[in-house]
Parts: structure tokens; C-alpha cells; sequence
């Protein structure tokens, strides 16, 4: 509620009078407070938060994506702790919230014009951005990758019950950072790119919550788009979906579509991992309602290692830990709190 009067009198400050009404938004995964703002001539959304680096982040990010032409929120205003900000109000419409009740040829479309929006921020931003401001760290990289996948065995994997060789583990982990460190195409990565962070306003599409972003894998916002669980997303749409994308970056970046697939083959884990460790943390042990209802569809995903040979041919026991995950599954999902 702090956060709140704090955003409220920021604004009224910066405007020279209150507002007519105020929105408290929900506040996901972060502990960010966002609120729309009415006021008489405008509407805006104001965010509190103690993390200034991250803010800072932000701010930057929000300035150098904007003069490179990509759709992002404008920052209007920032408090002189740098703990509350004003920005654009982008609308209230998710490409969540279309796509899941769209029919397939309709998310099909909308993914395509998103991918198209995605291809031109990889492109357009695979130079002239200050990585030194970026937040936590300049680059995706191994120690970064390792931190994920560890985020997923603190998170789910000791959460759920399933016995496991610590070592074993370590090193397999230890494999898959090397693997993603190695890739081609690096460029700014979104980090966060799925749909609950586009928003759809008069079909124009704008990004949002990218303060995590920094330099990485390209492909690494593609699969975080596809993959995402509760998007419910047929392999068929999938592959062509990704395939588009391949191929319109292929030709604009000087790699190969061949490249590019070796980064997918060695990103996908990390992602859908990473994305399980979050579950495991904000429904698990936090209990918010959004991630407790992903985690069966996040599941499910696993299937796509557990039948896979070439993974368990690079990473045999990971491989076997992911296929006690699927096989307990019912188990699993009596964890979940009612």
C-alpha cells in the first residue's frame, strides 16, 4: 500500500493536481507496484521500486530501444530517489490474453506479427546498445546460464521430492553453460520475451518489462515466446513458427538457418528449466494463483526431452531426472496447494 500513496503523490506532484482515479495492477512475478493513473487529460502508469539498478536499467533501455524504433513505453518521469517512475500506458490488452482463446489460425497470425517485431529488435539492436547498463549483467553468460539451471534445482527440483545426484547434476549443468556460450547469433536478449509482456493497442504491439534484458542469445526470446506454457501451442505451429523466424533473421544477420538451430538445440533447456524454477518458487512456495496453474502445462513441456535421443545422448542424466519429473507428474501436482 506504500508503494501506492508513494506513486500517487509522485504524480500528483509532477501533474500539480490528483488524479481522478487510481488502479492498483497486478503485480505477477516481481515486487514491483504498478498503478494506471486517471487523470483529466491523460492516463499513465506509475511503478515503485527499491531496486534502483534496476530501474536504472530500465530508464536506459527504454531511451536506446526507443531511438532504434522498436515500440516500448515512454518514461516520463522519474522520482529523484529513482524509485518511482510515470510511463506511457500501453493499454490494458496483453497478447496473452488474445492468444490463449484464439483459434489456431488466429494465434498463428498474431504470433507471426510478433515474430516480425522481434526479428526487427534483434536486428535493429544487435548493435549500439551499452551493455555496462544493463541489469543484473551485461551478458547471458555461463555463470548466468549456470545460475538458471540452479534456480531450477533450488526451486522445483528439491521442492518436488525427487532424489538426485548433486555431482552428477553439476556437471551436466556445467555442459549446457558451455553449450550456450558458444553460440552464434548474439544480440540483445529480451529475457523475458512471452506474451504477457506485449501489449496489443490499436494493433500496434509494444514491448514491456525488459529491464532484465541484456546480450545473449538471440533465439533464447523465441523459444521464451513459444514455449510458454499455457499458450497451448501444437509442435507443427511451433517448428513453422520458429522456422519463420530463422529464416527471417538468417537473412539479415550472416548466419546460417543451420547456426541458428544449434542455438535453439542448446538454449531450449536452459529456458524451459529456468521457467520450471520459477513456477516451482511463485507457486510452490509463494502460492500465486497465474504461476500455480502453469505448472501442469510446464510439465507437459518436458516431454520434449524425455523424447528426445540426441539430449540423452549429450545430457543422460538430466535426461533421466526429467523423465521421473513427467512419470510423477500426478504426484507432483498434489504438491499444489488448494
Amino acid at each position: 500500500m506504500g508503494g501506492l500513496i508513494a506513486i500517487r503523490d509522485f504524480a500528483t506532484d509532477f501533474y500539480n493536481f490528483d488524479p481522478d482515479r487510481v488502479t492498483l495492477l497486478p503485480m505477477a512475478g516481481s515486487n514491483r507496484v504498478y498503478v494506471r493513473l486517471f487523470f483529466i487529460h491523460t492516463v499513465v502508469i506509475g511503478t515503485f521500486n527499491e531496486n534502483v539498478a534496476e530501474n536504472q536499467a530500465f530508464f536506459y533501455l527504454s531511451d536506446a530501444l526507443s531511438k532504434k524504433g522498436i515500440h516500448v513505453p515512454k518514461v516520463l518521469a522519474i522520482s529523484d530517489d529513482q524509485k518511482i517512475y510515470l510511463q506511457e500506458d500501453c493499454g490494458s490488452m496483453d497478447a496473452y490474453s488474445l492468444l490463449i482463446g484464439a483459434k489456431t489460425e488466429e494465434k498463428v497470425a498474431l504470433l507471426r506479427e510478433i515474430i516480425d517485431d522481434l526479428v526487427e529488435l534483434h536486428i535493429k539492436a544487435s548493435s549500439g546498445i551499452d551493455y555496462l547498463r544493463c541489469y543484473p549483467s551485461a551478458s547471458f553468460d555461463y555463470s548466468d546460464v549456470l545460475y538458471d539451471l540452479r534456480y531450477f534445482e533450488r526451486h522445483f527440483l528439491s521442492q518436488v521430492g525427487i532424489g538426485y545426484d548433486v555431482k552428477k547434476l553439476k556437471r551436466e549443468f556445467e555442459n549446457i553453460a558451455t553449450g550456450v556460450t558458444n553460440a552464434h547469433f548474439l544480440t540483445f536478449m529480451y529475457r523475458d520475451f512471452q506474451s504477457r509482456n506485449i501489449m496489443v493497442q490499436e494493433d500496434k504491439l509494444t514491448f514491456i518489462d525488459f529491464q532484465g534484458g541484456r546480450r545473449g542469445p538471440g533465439v533464447y526470446d523465441i523459444i521464451s515466446l513459444l514455449y510458454q506454457a499455457k499458450l497451448k501451442l501444437d509442435e507443427g505451429n511451433r517448428k513453422a513458427l520458429i522456422q519463420y523466424y530463422l529464416e527471417k533473421i538468417a537473412s539479415q544477420s550472416g548466419y546460417t538457418v543451420d547456426q541458428l538451430q544449434e542455438d535453439i538445440n542448446a538454449i531450449k533447456i536452459v529456458r524451459l528449466l529456468q521457467v520450471l524454477g520459477a513456477y516451482g518458487l511463485r507457486g510452490l512456495v509463494e502460492q500465486k494463483p497465474h504461476f500455480i496453474s502453469s505448472i501442469d502445462p510446464a510439465l507437459d513441456n518436458l516431454k520434449i526431452f524425455t523424447e528426445d535421443v540426441n539430449f540423452a545422448e549429450k545430457s543422460p542424466y538430466l535426461h533421466t531426472l526429467l523423465d521421473k519429473i513427467v512419470q510423477n507428474k500426478s504426484e507432483i501436482l498434489c504438491l499444489i496447494p488448494v
